[in-house]
């Protein structure tokens, strides 16, 4: 059955979460093609999960970045439309169709649903972007039963599940590899909306259970701060780029000098020294996931 959508999911050393989520899968979209992208490729866990979901294909990517592993997904794809998400998301009965729905409007490239907590809260995304789920929740308010759930225009989308436009990927290309970790979800939405398309969150509900494969590293911290630095370089006048660079690198001199781990206060030294510096083109981590921070050369550590 051609359904008009496949799913590709990112697995990494979760088979307890990325079972959860294959088994919603199963239960509300079984005719949905389902490819996970293994950054971790245990043959175990894929006998053990084959039967999870009636139309399941595994695919090995290097532990390169989540960007990475988004691509190779959507490589291995063709329908058009794709829904790319997290393997610790848990849809509903509705996820996929009203996701479809949004896709009614032929500027739409990215739609993606209101994430929940386990406990039941909406996730935290920021300030601003507690103004657009007030702004969703007042817009449903007014939707006519048994029509296509409302939506608001948003300036970017959590990853934690996104489904996107092939046509409008095929024109502004996949996620940006340089993002290894965070960040990759806002750089993808905003060149959308810089080509002319828009980004819907809609009213659907997900769950999303949250950092399951993310380890206490120090590098994770140095990489969020450099994508998010390396989005403002993209996107903002000189002014704020040279702002956003030296309030970082400020908060950082601080978080150092009253850091008492030592492992806290050389992340904290690294991020002081690479924004002071503008040494913020490459980041802390080498081929894969698996190598060591770069130890912090100079500035605040020792303090």
């Amino acid at each position: 059955m051609d359904t008009g959508v496949e799913v590709v999911i990112v697995h990494h050393r979760t088979p307890g979460p990325l079972r959860a989520t294959l088994e919603r899968l199963a239960a509300h979209a079984p005719a949905v093609p389902v490819t996970v992208i293994d950054t971790a490729l245990d043959e175990g866990v894929v006998a053990d999960l084959a039967s999870a979901h009636p139309r399941l294909a595994w695919r090995g990517a290097p532990n390169h970045s989540y960007a990475h592993a988004v691509n190779t997904g959507l490589k291995s794809t063709t329908a058009p439309l794709v829904v790319v998400m997290n393997a610790d998301v848990l849809i509903g009965p509705q996820t996929i169709a009203d996701l479809r729905a949004a896709f009614d409007d032929p500027r739409a490239a990215l739609a993606g649903p209101v994430a929940r907590t386990p406990a039941g809260r909406v996730q935290d995304q920021g300030l601003p972007y507690r103004l657009h789920h007030a702004r969703l929740r007042w817009r449903s308010r007014g939707a006519p039963g048994g029509r296509a759930p409302a939506s608001v225009p948003v300036p970017w989308l959590s990853g934690c599940l996104l489904m996107a436009r092939r046509a409008a990927v095929d024109r502004i290309g996949g996620m940006d590899g340089r993002l290894r970790f965070y960040n990759e979800d806002l750089e993808w939405a905003a060149r959308a909306r810089a080509a002319g398309w828009r980004c819907a969150l809609v009213a659907t509900e997900v769950v999303h259970l949250g950092g399951a494969a993310t380890p206490a590293d120090g590098r994770f911290l140095v990489e969020g701060l450099r994508g998010g630095y390396a989005l403002t370089r993209r996107t903002a006048g000189p002014v704020v780029r040279w702002a956003h660079r030296w309030l970082v690198a400020a908060a950082a001199w601080v978080a150092a000098w009253r850091a008492r781990d030592p492992r806290r206060r050389a992340t904290w030294g690294e991020v002081a020294r690479r924004f002071a510096q503008d040494d913020l083109d490459d980041g802390p981590f080498g081929d894969t996931l698996a190598d060591e921070l770069r130890p912090p050369s100079r500035g605040p550590a020792g303090r």
